[in-house]
């Protein structure tokens, strides 16, 4: 049994058992008896699935009735909920029953009759339809129904008036009594009693309105709206206490762009309209989802007939929302030039914002026909240091802490707690947001916001002067990322600096900017600074795996170094050589190869005159890292060798480090043995687990590259299930650590160990991940390994009958491929025969392709068995078991040991065929259910 005052709250309705009534937006909503009782039915159990003879039994209680009748009443329900957002309450759920879907709050009476008292509704400004505010107004009513002063803040044209005449328009539904106080119109705080009394139809005789205001509203239900505070603030917050305090009914929703700082006021910050999820291109029905691109489309087709969401035109719509990060005015200004622009043509004129958002509503305040006059009105308020701090702000491209700001925009007239002052209104007047979040407090501009402070900063002459204290501030921040990126665990580190790319892309962007006389020292200096912070900021772009932006930044600068109209220092070459060369290897083309082994000489030369041990160290890891993926492993170990000359004097961590590069070294020279000895000692070192890298020099997470290196040799040692294990634990880690680079690294083994398994569900998992995150990290070099094992996955799936169509167009682009190299060759071709190449043959024929070698020329020899040269390819198949058997490679052994069986066996020489085949397979203590070990024992099963 309900209790008598029960009333029922969703969407803009008010349901009132009692009264057996039912209150929408425009009053009272008719509904029959049956109908009535259907609703409460529904209401009552909002959320729960209600089946139709208990709603039968229900609402027509000992009275037999078809089911049809139910579903005419439910019918007559939808229609008399229906309302302008077209938001669904009644669901069929089918086979089970009804359910009512909506948000259901359940108040009192007592309690609601504060916004919802009987009492004649005056009328308000029809307002456009909301979008993306339905949980503000619940928020809002709960807010209003728990306190009496509420006020809704935030900047200009965030739609704090829209919202707030939202929340009367319901409460005045509800037959509440509202009325609206619009500040705006106002010059003079002394009006403000005045207007109040005009808006309550009380005369105003008396020289204070005041108290005759108070003697008017004592003992009245009701709700103020006080619109437009924030340049009458002072007078608005005195006169809100005052009629709180003398009256017991009144309630009041303030707007502002300030909270009114009034006694036991609750403030409200009113948030951007929620934005597309930026991560990665949508569909665009998902993005019509969003609340910003659904009012931009309302917008546009109100100016453009027949404009509407299309595949060609949701991703700029949802790219123009963002960038004017969800402000309902900018995006309506913004909407209403698509008219003469196009949505491609005004994404591409968004850079001069304030020229393009002009012609708002006609009906609309005057500070709200351009994004300007907006703009103006919030900065023409503030006092001339604040405009000044609020200007130099501009310089902030991404999230700032107070430190950060300190350091760039104090002066002489503006000292460190002035500036901490200042910030703090600029926050409290919404001209900053603030994030409080995490473990520092971050302030951060609207763009609109940005834009404006910046033409004025530009204007005020002190454009260049901010920028440099700027950029030295990012240069100094990226030096302490550097000398801490050793002593802090990732996580920690990406957490207290990954935040900061931002800021470096803005102050390269200003100090490695369009210079003027290349003989201005000024220009000169300005380059100089661009350069130290390109060098120190390496380790930054390295964990956000941003590879592809820091290559182009680096060309840009090293551009105009090798021009010779600069000069560099030494240290800050050999750094900016190693950062290039690290780059050209995870997202330069083949043809970039001699520039990156040149640039990785280069650097260790310069680290051997300056005599920095570390320096030296990071080179000669560039320098066998470039030999290693060019596919050069005799090189490498060379490289890995003098790397162990200066670790012995670098402590045992740089130590661990010569182990990991050795077991690398020697698994692609194929001493598989040798190699597994190395990585165990490295797996088991307890330095081994640290999440950071041993130096900067290293771009990936060395944990990860221990456990791909030691997938691989248990691989080809003959440990399927262990390397299958081993696989999954890298694949885990990577994914928990969140490092782009590392991630790819553990699906490379992922993809190579469940392909040459013959697991197509791993495999294929594993390469939908690669070139999944390879695409969105922007890194090329990687997404083509993802391409090959996705051919080398359709080629095993086929089989031969289908092979021939898959190698002529996608085997020749994966050789052809600006990112296939020698390395690349070699993987490729243990596969599948179809991915043999010319290029691998030869390398395993002159003894360079190390681990691939026996399954080269064991591939080789099929190719040649089919084509009808069997005594060539037995021969083949007999130097790979040879070679196999010297690499300790159990799994090659196997291979080639099939492959020759079968050859003897087609030859009638079944007891030559037999003995080979049973020794490998012996070998195998695992892996049985593999695809090599369920053929071999097929076949020997055959032979015997």
């Amino acid at each position: 049994m309900l209790p008598p005052d029960t009333v029922f709250l969703f969407g803009s309705f008010r349901l009132v058992p009692a009264e057996r009534a039912l209150y929408g937006s425009g009053g009272a909503v008719r509904l029959h008896g049956r109908a009535f009782d259907l609703l409460l039915a529904l209401v009552e159990r909002a959320g729960e699935v209600i089946a139709k003879d208990e709603l039968l039994a229900r609402v027509w209680p000992q009275t037999f009735v078809e089911e049809g009748n139910l579903r005419v009443h439910i019918a007559a329900l939808r229609k008399a909920l229906h309302d302008d957002s077209g938001q669904p309450y009644v669901d069929n759920v089918v086979g089970r029953g009804y359910s009512f879907v909506a948000p259901v709050r359940r108040v009192s009476s007592s309690a609601d009759a504060a916004i919802a008292a009987p009492a004649p509704a005056m009328p308000l400004p029809r307002q456009p339809r909301l979008f993306g505010r339905h949980d503000t107004l619940l928020r809002l009513e709960d807010l209003l129904a728990q306190g009496r002063l509420v006020t809704v803040a935030g900047p200009g044209g965030m739609g704090k008036t829209s919202v707030a005449l939202a929340i009367a328009a319901r409460c005045a539904a509800r037959g509440g009594r509202v009325h609206l106080l619009d500040m705006a119109p106002l010059a003079d705080a002394a009006q403000l009693g005045g207007a109040l009394a005009l808006t309550l139809g009380v005369p105003a005789l008396a020289q204070d309105p005041v108290p005759g205001l108070v003697a008017h509203l004592r003992g009245v239900q009701a709700l103020l709206v006080f619109d437009n505070c924030e340049h009458v603030i002072d007078a608005a917050a005195a006169l809100a206490e005052r009629l709180l305090r003398d009256t017991s009914g009144i309630r009041i929703l303030a707007t502002s762009r300030e909270p009114l700082r009034a006694e036991a006021e609750c403030v409200h910050r009113l948030p951007p309209l929620a934005l597309p999820d930026a991560t990665h291109a949508a569909h665009a029905d998902a993005l019509a989802a969003s609340p910003a691109v659904q009012l931009f489309a309302e917008r546009a087709a109100n100016g453009m007939d027949g404009f509407r969401l299309t595949p060609d035109n949701a991703a700029c719509v949802a790219d123009i929302c963002r960038r004017l990060d969800g402000i309902p005015l900018a995006i309506e200004l913004a909407a209403g030039r698509a008219e003469f622009f196009g949505v491609h043509g005004l994404a591409a004129r968004l850079e001069d914002c304030f020229a393009v958002l002009t012609r708002g509503r006609r009906t609309a305040l005057p500070r709200h026909q351009t994004l300007r006059a907006t703009l103006d009105w919030s900065y023409d308020m503030l006092p001339p240091l604040e405009q000044a701090i609020l200007r130099r702000l501009a310089v902030f491209r991404a999230p700032f802490g107070l430190d950060c700001a300190i350091d760039v925009v104090c002066c002489e007239q503006a000292d460190r707690d002035f500036v901490i002052d200042s910030i703090a209104n600029l926050a409290a007047k919404s001209l900053l947001s603030v994030d409080s979040s995490g473990s520092e407090t971050l302030y951060r501009l609207l763009g609109t916001t940005r834009a404006y402070a910046l033409d004025k900063l530009r204007a005020s002459g002190e454009l260049d002067r901010v920028s440099r204290r700027y950029a030295q501030r990012c240069c100094a921040l990226m030096e302490q990322a550097q000398g801490l990126f050793d002593e802090l665990p990732l996580v920690q580190w990406l957490a207290r600096f990954g935040g900061s790319i931002g800021h470096v892309r803005a102050a390269l962007d200003w100090t490695l900017g369009a210079a003027g006389d290349e003989d201005n020292e000024d220009d000169d200096a300005r380059f100089a600074l661009g350069l130290r912070l390109c060098a120190a900021s390496a380790t930054l772009w390295y964990q956000l795996s941003l590879m592809d932006e820091y290559r182009r930044r680096l060309e840009h600068a090293m551009q105009r170094v090798r021009g010779g109209a600069l000069r560099i220092d030494a240290g800050t070459e050999m750094r900016l050589q190693l950062a290039m060369g690290h780059a050209l290897v995870h997202v330069g083309e083949q043809v970039d190869s001699a520039r990156r082994a040149d640039a990785f000489a280069r650097a260790l030369a310069l680290a051997d005159r300056l005599g920095d041990g570390a320096a030296r160290m990071a080179a000669l890891w560039g320098c066998y890292t470039d030999a290693i993926f060019g596919g050069d492993y005799h090189a490498a170990l060379a490289y890995a060798e003098r790397y162990g000359a200066a670790a012995a004097h670098g402590g045992e961590l740089a130590q661990v480090g010569h182990a990991r590069m050795l077991a690398r070294s020697m698994h692609y020279l194929g001493h598989q043995q040798r190699a597994r000895a190395h990585v165990d000692y490295v797996a088991r070192h307890p330095l081994s687990h640290r999440r950071h890298a041993l130096h900067r020099g290293f771009q990936f997470d060395q944990h990860i590259s221990t456990l791909a290196i030691q997938g691989r040799v248990l691989w080809l040692q003959g440990y399927p299930e262990q390397a299958a294990h081993v696989a999954r634990q890298c694949v885990d880690d990577a994914l928990r650590v969140g490092h782009g680079i590392s991630l790819c690294f553990a699906l490379l083994l992922g993809c190579t160990v469940s392909t040459w398994s013959g697991d197509a569900q791993e495999a294929g998992r594993y390469t939908d991940l690669i070139l999944e995150h390879s695409q969105r990290c922007a890194l090329p070099h990687w997404h083509f390994w993802g391409e090959g094992f996705a051919v080398a996955q359709r080629l095993l799936h086929d089989g031969d009958a289908a092979a021939e169509v898959v190698t002529g167009p996608a085997v020749s682009a994966l050789h052809q491929s600006p990112y296939c190299g020698d390395m690349q060759v070699d993987v490729m071709a243990t596969l599948h025969p179809r991915l043999l190449s010319a290029r691998a043959i030869a390398r395993a024929d002159a003894g360079q392709a190390g681990w691939s070698c026996a399954e080269v020329l064991r591939s080789w020899g099929e190719s040649l068995r089919r084509g009808g040269s069997p005594e060539q390819a037995g021969q083949l198949f007999q130097r790979a078991l040879d070679v196999a058997r010297e690499q300790g490679a159990g799994a090659w052994e196997l291979r080639a040991a099939i492959s020759l069986a079968r050859l003897r066996q087609s030859q009638g020489r079944t007891g030559e065929a037999l003995a080979p085949l049973q020794a490998a397979y012996e070998r195998f203590s695992e892996g049985h259910a593999t695809r090599d070990l369920l053929q071999a024992r097929a076949l020997l099963d055959e032979l015997s």
